[in-house]
């Protein structure tokens, strides 16, 4: 990955960002880039830095895009089996 990608991704593992921003990924929002644990934590990855940070704003100003509710179930379920795993890694 170029430096330039790097600087325009947004590294996310609170448990209730995470799960957000990967269901607007499902929606077509934003692009999953990847994750990866560290100490038996897990970041995820999000592109363009900027939008994984406007969605976040709108998600706590109660103004985000609508997120299909399983979606976000889905998201949620997926961050914690991920958590899990990197848990039982260490």
């Amino acid at each position: 990955m170029h430096m330039l990608e790097i600087k325009n991704v947004h590294i996310e593992n609170d448990k209730v960002n995470a799960p957000f921003l990967l269901s607007a990924y499902f929606c077509g929002l934003i692009k999953f880039v990847g994750s990866y644990s560290k100490n038996g934590v897990v970041y995820w990855q999000f592109s363009p830095k900027e939008r994984a940070q406007t969605l976040l704003t709108q998600f706590y100003t109660k103004t985000e895009p609508h997120i299909p509710a399983k979606d976000l179930f889905d998201a949620i379920d997926t961050f914690w089996k991920q958590v899990s795993e990197a848990r039982n890694t260490t």
